[in-house]
């Protein structure tokens, strides 16, 4: 019972205790006035009174009781009513341990609450899984992939096919988690591949996945497609296969058809075999000058090589571009460059590249750049022209 309860009662047991003690001024001379006869039946009267009056009031009492008691219980039931619904709205936005302490806020107001303590148990073991799925985040960027995939195979059969909305932001941060640890395992074997086959096979894969890391590691794949489509070209230009040359082009743009270094290749390719078919109609004069051009290219007049740079991307590849000048009396054309390539820390050599100068022709005193790449090198390392190589017209 209420406190205000208790009040009422004790207020309404005093009036009714003044209401049956004798009358104090009874026996003072002169106020007894009424016959024997008529003072018993007022006395009769009196005390039916009270039988009527007593059970009144203490219903009134009881009803009353009653009535602050039924407002006291709805008001602490709207109370934990609120508590449980913002309990809810937490732990479907994912913030699990506020749920607990608001379902635990409510449980203190109704102990024996049988739907408060399953949804307090519930909440409770979202809050261990999320503590679960944050340490699998960890493990993951830290790259022990094995301790990682266990955790999330346990947390997936325990909550894979709950249906209870309140386990579905679970269920993202698991389904990311499990395709981050996908994409980390694919980014870990691109360093193994070698072929545009093998690459594109992954992509297949990646291109299931969604995400940030999954489009980072789309884009890497890509990239590396391109790369090795623009070497196997320069590879069969070099040997005059311009049909080839063609073919691995087009290949690396079916990946990435706005690829500009593919796209500006392409165009020289093609500019090359014309070329080159030209030349061919003059075989006998090309001859004496290819002897000409060896003899340039033993002393390296009449090209000049300058802002040679060697940049390292985020993949551990090595980006080379540089300027060829024509430092002859007359054109040069088909110019190539070879460079080899050594670590800054340590010196030691790392392998060597071949490119192609573009424009394909350069008239004296005219500039034309080169650029290309080399995969895997994972340090910063200088590059040096060893070798450069022209027709002259």
């Amino acid at each position: 019972m209420t406190e205000e309860v208790r009040q009422a009662v004790l207020e309404v047991a005093a009036g009714t205790e003044a209401l049956q003690r004798p009358n104090a001024a009874a026996g003072k001379p002169g106020e007894n006035l009424l016959p024997e006869n008529q003072a018993v039946i007022s006395k009769r009267g009196s005390k039916r009174a009270f039988q009527w009056i007593i059970p009144l009031l203490l219903a009134g009492v009881v009803g009353l009781g009653l009535t602050l008691y039924y407002k006291h219980e709805q008001s602490v039931n709207r109370e934990v009513m609120a508590l449980q619904q913002q309990a809810k709205k937490e732990a479907l936005a994912g913030r699990y341990s506020d749920a607990v302490q608001l379902l635990e806020r409510a449980e203190e107001k109704r102990p024996r609450h049988a739907v408060l303590a399953r949804d307090r148990e519930l909440a409770s073991k979202a809050a261990r899984l999320q503590t679960q799925l944050d340490d699998v985040s960890k493990q993951l960027k830290s790259q022990k992939l094995g301790e990682g995939e266990k955790t999330l195979k346990e947390i997936a059969d325990m909550i894979g096919k709950r249906e209870e909305p309140l386990f579905a932001p679970l269920q993202k941060v698991l389904a990311a988690d499990q395709v981050m640890l996908k994409v980390l395992r694919i980014k870990g074997e691109l360093d193994k591949l070698s072929t545009v086959d093998a690459l594109a096979d992954k992509l297949d894969t990646v291109r299931g996945l969604s995400g940030q890391e999954a489009e980072a590691v789309k884009v890497q794949i890509i990239n590396k497609i391109t790369g090795l489509s623009y070497s196997s070209a320069e590879a069969k230009l070099r040997k005059k296969d311009f049909a080839g040359a063609l073919a691995e082009v087009d290949n690396g743009l079916s990946y990435d058809t706005d690829n500009e270094k593919l796209t500006a290749y392409r165009k020289q390719i093609a500019q090359a075999k014309r070329e080159f078919e030209k030349a061919e109609a003059k075989r006998i004069q090309l001859a004496q000058q290819k002897a000409a051009e060896e003899e340039l290219n033993n002393r390296t007049a009449a090209v000049n090589v300058s802002n040679l740079k060697a940049v390292l991307d985020d993949y551990g590849d090595l980006s080379i571009t540089g300027t060829i000048t024509n430092g002859a009396t007359r054109p040069i054309y088909s110019i190539s460059v070879n460079m080899e390539i050594y670590s800054n820390s340590s010196g030691a050599y790392i392998g060597n590249v071949y490119t192609d100068v573009s424009p394909f022709r350069l008239n004296p005193g005219e500039s034309g750049v080169f650029s290309t790449s080399y995969y895997g090198v994972y340090e910063q390392a200088q590059v040096q022209v060893t070798n450069a190589s022209w027709y002259l017209e």
